[in-house]
């Protein structure tokens, strides 16, 4: 089963709505193509141990991942916490539109 998280984001990214059953009020099964969401490219890689779903050509492209790689659990966190200090900084940064030299 897929994670309802990873659902949330496929949706987002691509455009699509959630549907968790095919059944409509009646009992009777259909579908509404309206739900479908858009990739130009769609596809599963391995990355080490790991098998990964990779999206390309989404419809909402300001979607992206970062993945994060070491030699322990620490060093991860440390890379993790350190990459979400440099994307607030940006964030600021273009909130606020100023720089100090």
């Amino acid at each position: 089963r897929v994670p309802m998280k990873d659902l949330k984001r496929i949706a987002k990214a691509t455009g699509a709505s959630i549907q968790t059953s095919l059944a409509d009020f009646s009992g009777e099964e259909s579908f509404d193509s309206s739900m479908l969401g858009t990739a130009e490219e769609v596809y599963e890689d391995l990355i080490r141990d790991d098998r990964v779903i990779i999206l390309k050509g989404c419809k909402t492209t300001a979607a992206s991942t970062v993945l994060l790689r070491g030699p322990n659990e620490m060093m991860c966190d440390e890379m993790s916490r350190s990459f979400h200090d440099a994307v607030c900084v940006v964030k600021r940064t273009l909130e606020s539109s100023a720089v100090v030299p």
